[in-house]
């Protein structure tokens, strides 16, 4: 899975389809980001929410992770002037190992794990949860289909099955179907602490706690 064949175009097509909303929803928890002092994002990306981080005056030590590398490029120059203690790192999750001097207070991870399958998203928490302290907060932004019938759950439907078969085209995600990514925080015992939607609940960001 690579983000590169789309990433220049990335942030016009999510503002054709959503607006504004997916930055909205990313943001939904800053203030929980900028009480932390070690901060590791996951899959953030081209650096939007890493900018929005920046300009709040967060302080914390960053390390991103990214299997893209012109995502992470775009994110350089998108932050390059910050001044900031920001670590880049091109990475399959999968592969990735956390320095064992730095012990994240939040970890983000911002429509990514919609990127995979249920399996895999599993062994990606496993992976998440042993870099976890007590405190540690899993902030969660993704998309979700709403549970009463109604238009916006037939709209929000058929938008998932055409955008899993858009990425799967351009980007290779191993992903067939949205998710149940509550559902599978649950099952690896994290306790969801807060929960922010948009779209009727089409868009949520969760903060979920070991």
């Amino acid at each position: 899975m690579s983000f590169d064949r789309i990433a220049r175009h990335y942030e016009w097509i999510e503002s054709v389809v959503f607006g504004a909303d997916l930055q909205r929803i990313r943001c939904s928890h800053m203030e929980t980001f900028l009480r932390a002092e070690s901060i590791l994002l996951l899959g953030d990306g081209d650096g939007r929410f890493l900018k929005a981080l920046l300009d709040s005056r967060c302080s914390a030590k960053i390390i991103c992770v990214d299997s893209s590398q012109r995502m992470l490029k775009l994110a350089e120059s998108l932050t390059k002037d910050s001044g900031q203690n920001i670590h880049f790192v091109f990475s399959k999750i999968q592969d990735y190992h956390l320095p064992p001097c730095f012990i994240p207070d939040v970890i983000g991870a911002h429509f990514f794990l919609d990127c995979f399958s249920e399996d895999e998203i599993l062994v990606i928490l496993g992976r998440i949860s042993s870099w976890c302290k007590k405190q540690t907060k899993l902030i969660v932004s993704d998309f979700s289909i709403p549970e009463e019938q109604s238009l916006g759950r037939f709209i929000a439907k058929v938008l998932v099955w055409k955008m899993i078969i858009f990425f799967r085209i351009f980007t290779g995600i191993s992903a067939r179907k949205l998710p149940k990514i509550g559902k599978l925080l649950s099952k690896m015992r994290y306790k969801c602490l807060k929960k922010v939607t948009l779209r009727d609940g089409f868009l949520c960001s969760w903060i979920w706690q070991l």
